[in-house]
Formats: structure tokens, C-alpha cells, sequence
């Protein structure tokens, strides 16, 4: 692939690329989800979710230093985000979150009383700092703890409850009591699960060896699975906040159903995904193909369309999330991470001004239009870089097993850890090529397989190259080794 670049061969580069992604997996079995970690499972969409909906539950019209009620109360947030990004570590890592916890549930009762005013903005501002706090810790157990079903599952609930409650606002929240409810069940479940944080489970988690933001000791390069992960996190940014500009995706006459048709639309590429074992690539492409077809349906003269497929790519958050979840717990340290999240925080920030600078000085559709079509097309460009250094890197079989085996281990019945191997029926081969993976696995060749299953050797050797191919795979030997077993001597291709 990468000679292929090189010669300058971009377009056939690109298509085998594009081919070869099709077929890449992800395991996301339910079943992997774990009892004893639901406490984590939940802590991070709940700060996310609280985050992403805070202008819905505090609208009050108090003000301060002529700076808007949500500007102050974002800014109490972020000194909480920073305040524990100092500080953290995997020995005080579960007291901070405790910490985090009853710092919310002190501002937050007091406010449930007090009428609009300063008393009731000050109580916003603490329980918005342990707000920050809470996010920052629930960070590093959404990286560090939790196996990639967790984490995917994880990102699908905060993008559904966050869609919910923005699309039914107008229904459900029109009183200051009902959204004084909402915040105080949503906050009072983050301390609960925040307050039940185990300094063990943290311990030897901040263990991977970097010199660098994900170099490895000894490799001398950084790795390029980081950048191409948040290049999609970073798009679905760009691409979110121009649309703020375009007046066409920011009402309709029916918010709640065309919203709710979005949050379909959305579900149903998750359950795609989880059913056929896809590649969470494909979400990428969900992501950047609903950006095109927003403006594609404006310009076409459907309106309802058009804000539907606006509303279809915040698939791109949840895209983004999962992959960086992955790819930092691979790759980085605690301290990698803090670093991560600075770096990307900050981009962001970058990623607003720039974009409310350029508005000022280019009509506000045209700009939403281009920086769309400009990262698509880097995007497309780059599917060879996301073949060989992400979906199928040397490390990528990963994405089909439980955890990532650098940074998550089980521990086996006799203390000693190991990487757990995918379970074959979690690995969507049809009922044939089950079969005939399994008599391979057993130590039989092609041949010896056929007459066991009543079958021709071609036959035999169609499955296994279609199922190779599903499991991205070339040879025998590899088959093996993604199923933790020891090749025979006479293996062969």
C-alpha cells in the first residue's frame, strides 16, 4: 500500500483501500458488558450528557460581569476540567471523584430552592466546577477501565439521551421546576456512581511506556493511529459548528418528529453495526456522507430532509469518542492522556474561533459547504493511511477482541493476566464458514476439512478465503494467532 502512494498510484491506492476497510470488524458483543463496571459505564455520558444539555436546564435570566449565564457557568466547568487535570493520578484518581461528587451535590441543593439570582448563580458555578471535576475523572476510567464494548455502548447512550432531551425540550422542559427535576436526577446519579470509585481499579492502570504523546519507548515515531482518530473527532467539530451558520439545519416546523427520525436513522447504524460486526469505519462514513446529504437535500428543495441528515452526523461525536477511547488506551499513559485531552480541548477552541473569524468574511453557506467537502475528500484521500495504520495496523486485530490489550487485561484463574481472544461466534462468519474455521483450528488442513463436512476441496477453500477475508486475515497461521492457539508445524497459507 504504501509503494503503491509512493509511485504515485493515489486512486487505485485508494479504492483497494476503500475495499479492504469494507471488510474490516469490530466485536461489540452485549454480553462483554460487565456488572461490577456499570459504575463506570455510566459516569462519563452522564457528565457529557449534563455538559451538552446545560442550556436546557439552566435558563435562568441572571447574569453576571455582562457575560451570559452559560458562558459563566462553561467557565466554572473548565477550571474544574483543569483543576483535576493537575492533579490526577492513578493513586488519588478515585478521591478526586468522591471529591468531584460532593462538590456537585453541594451546589446543586441549595439551588433546587433558591429562587433566580445570585445565590442560585453561585450554586451553579460549584456545581458546574464538580461538574468539570467529575468529567475529568470519568475520563480516565472511560479509557482505562472499561473494555471496548463498554466504551461504544457507552458513547451510543450519551448521544441518545443528549438527542432526547434536545429534540423534546420544547415538550418536556417548559417550567423551571421540570428542569430543576431533570438536573437533579441527572446530577444526583453522577454522584452516585462517581462517589463508588475504587482506588484499586485504577491501580497499574498508568503503565503503558511513552517518551512522547503515543511514542513508545524505542519506536522513535509517533503513532499515526492518534492522528487519523482525531482527525475524525476533530471534523465532526468543524463540521458541527459551521452548520451553526446555516440558518437551514437550526429550526423546523416538526423539531420532535424529524428528530426523532435522525435519532433512528442514527440507532439503526448502531444496531447495523453490532448485528453484522461492521467496522466502526463505516460510522465514519455515516458521519461524512449525512454532512454531504444535509446540503445535498437543501439545495435539492427538501428542507426536512436536509435538517434530518444535519441531525444524522452527530454520529461523528459518537464516532470520535469510541475511537479515541480505543486508540488512548492502547497507546497512552495517564499523563498521555491528560495531554490528549489538553491538546484536543484546545484544538477545539482554535477550531470555534476560526471558524466565527472566516464567517465574518465569507457568506456563511458557502463556508459550511467547503469545509465539509474539504474533509470528506481528506478523509477519502487518507483511507490508506486508515488501512494500514488503524483498521488494519499489526495491532488492529485488537478491535475484535474484548479490550486493548495494552491498557485493559483480565485476570485468569490463577492471577496471571492475558489478553482474551475473540470469541468465534461474536465474529459474524456465516454457519459454513464457522464450521470450517473451526476443523481448521482443530489442526486440519483445507483438504482434510472437505471430506468432514461433505464438501469438495474447492468448496472448502472458497469459505476459508471468504472467511479469512472477513476476519482480515491472510493465512492460517494468523488465524491462530487471533484465536490464541498454537499454529502446527506444518502450517500452511
Amino acid at each position: 500500500m504504501t509503494e503503491e502512494i509512493k509511485n504515485g498510484r493515489y486512486v487505485k491506492a485508494i479504492f483497494s483501500a476503500v475495499r479492504r476497510l469494507c471488510f474490516a470488524q469490530n466485536m461489540l458483543a452485549p454480553r462483554n458488558m460487565r456488572k461490577n463496571c456499570l459504575k463506570y459505564f455510566f459516569a462519563f455520558p452522564l457528565a457529557m450528557i449534563i455538559i451538552n444539555i446545560q442550556n436546557h436546564l439552566l435558563s435562568g435570566s441572571f447574569s453576571a460581569f455582562g457575560l451570559p449565564r452559560t458562558t459563566i457557568t462553561f467557565m466554572a466547568f473548565a477550571a474544574g476540567v483543569v483543576l483535576i487535570f493537575l492533579f490526577a493520578n492513578e493513586d488519588n484518581l478515585a478521591k478526586l471523584s468522591k471529591a468531584s461528587a460532593a462538590a456537585m451535590a453541594c451546589g446543586l441543593l441549595p439551588w433546587l430552592i433558591l429562587a433566580d439570582g445570585t445565590e442560585s448563580m453561585i450554586c451553579e458555578v460549584i456545581f458546574m466546577a464538580g461538574l468539570g471535576g467529575c468529567m475529568s475523572c470519568s475520563s480516565f476510567s472511560y479509557v482505562f477501565i472499561l473494555n471496548n464494548t463498554e466504551r461504544f455502548f457507552g458513547a451510543v447512550l450519551m448521544i441518545t439521551f443528549i438527542d432526547l432531551i434536545k429534540f423534546n425540550a420544547s415538550v418536556f422542559l417548559t417550567s423551571t421546576t421540570s428542569q430543576k427535576f431533570l438536573t437533579m436526577i441527572l446530577i444526583l446519579g453522577l454522584c452516585a456512581v462517581m462517589y463508588q470509585s475504587d482506588r484499586l481499579d485504577f491501580k497499574g492502570k498508568d503503565s503503558v511506556e511513552t517518551t512522547a504523546l503515543g511514542v513508545h519507548a524505542g519506536t522513535g515515531g509517533m503513532e499515526p493511529g492518534i492522528l487519523l482518530v482525531l482527525y475524525v473527532f476533530m471534523s465532526y467539530f468543524a463540521v458541527r459548528i459551521t452548520g451553526f451558520y446555516v440558518p437551514a439545519f437550526q429550526s423546523s416546523e416538526s423539531p420532535q418528529m424529524l428528530g426523532t427520525l435522525s435519532l433512528a436513522l442514527i440507532l439503526i447504524c448502531v444496531v447495523m453495526l453490532v448485528i453484522f460486526k461492521r467496522s466502526i469505519w463505516m460510522m465514519c462514513n455515516a458521519f461524512f456522507i449525512s454532512a454531504i446529504l444535509s446540503y445535498v437535500m437543501w439545495f435539492a428543495g427538501e428542507p426536512d430532509a436536509a435538517y434530518v441528515f444535519s441531525e444524522v452526523k452527530e454520529v461523528g461525536l459518537l464516532t470520535g469518542v469510541y475511537l479515541i477511547g480505543c486508540v488512548t488506551n492502547k497507546f497512552c499513559s495517564f499523563k498521555m492522556h491528560k495531554l490528549l485531552l489538553t491538546m484536543s480541548v484546545g484544538a477545539v477552541a482554535l477550531i470555534y474561533l476560526g471558524i466565527d473569524i472566516a464567517n465574518k468574511h465569507m457568506p456563511t453557506q458557502p463556508l459550511a459547504i467547503s469545509v465539509t467537502a474539504i474533509l470528506f475528500i481528506g478523509f477519502l484521500m487518507l483511507s490508506p493511511a486508515y488501512s494500514q495504520f488503524l483498521f488494519f495496523a499489526g495491532w488492529a486485530k485488537e478491535f475484535r477482541q474484548i479490550n486493548m490489550t495494552a491498557g485493559l487485561q483480565e485476570e485468569t484463574s490463577d492471577n496471571k493476566t492475558a489478553a482474551l481472544p475473540p470469541d468465534l461466534a461474536d465474529t459474524g462468519l456465516s454457519p459454513r464458514e464457522e464450521q470450517v474455521v473451526r476443523l481448521l483450528l482443530k489442526g486440519m488442513t483445507v483438504r482434510q476439512a472437505a471430506p468432514e463436512l461433505g464438501l469438495t476441496t474447492s468448496t472448502v477453500s472458497t469459505y476459508c478465503k471468504s472467511a479469512y477475508k472477513k476476519l482480515g486475515i491472510n493465512s492460517r497461521a494468523e488465524l491462530f494467532l487471533m484465536f490464541g492457539r498454537t499454529a502446527p508445524k506444518d502450517d500452511e497459507k
